[in-house]
């Protein structure tokens, strides 16, 4: 009779929101659940990079599993030596743009 129960419990079927296809793990489930959360941050009305920056901050709230202090300090410089990087990328176009707008002023 436990046996039973078990199996019912381990091959109970789970609905994706998006898709209507079936699975049937409740670890898919949760994949569901941070595909939501996602996707909600991707379709707000906020511009490109705030959006960039609210999925970094989401993903570092992230929990994986248990890291090493060493290792958890890595992932983090990259992941902070990314953002920069984006940021300053867009930083300098808009640079870029204002220096051509202000020489095209002075001619």
């Amino acid at each position: 009779m436990i046996k039973r129960k078990i199996k019912q419990q381990t091959t109970q079927k789970i609905q994706c929101p998006k898709c209507e296809a079936n699975y049937s793990t409740k670890n898919e489930e949760a994949k569901f659940k941070l595909a939501g959360k996602i996707d909600k941050i991707l379709k707000s009305r906020k511009d490109p990079y705030q959006k960039k920056i609210a999925l970094f901050n989401w993903l570092k709230t992230l929990k994986v599993g248990e890291l090493e202090p060493v290792e958890e300090e890595t992932i983090n410089v990259l992941l902070r030596g990314k953002l920069y990087n984006e940021l300053a990328k867009q930083s300098m176009k808009e640079y870029k743009k204002l220096t051509i707008e202000n020489f095209s002023k002075s001619e």
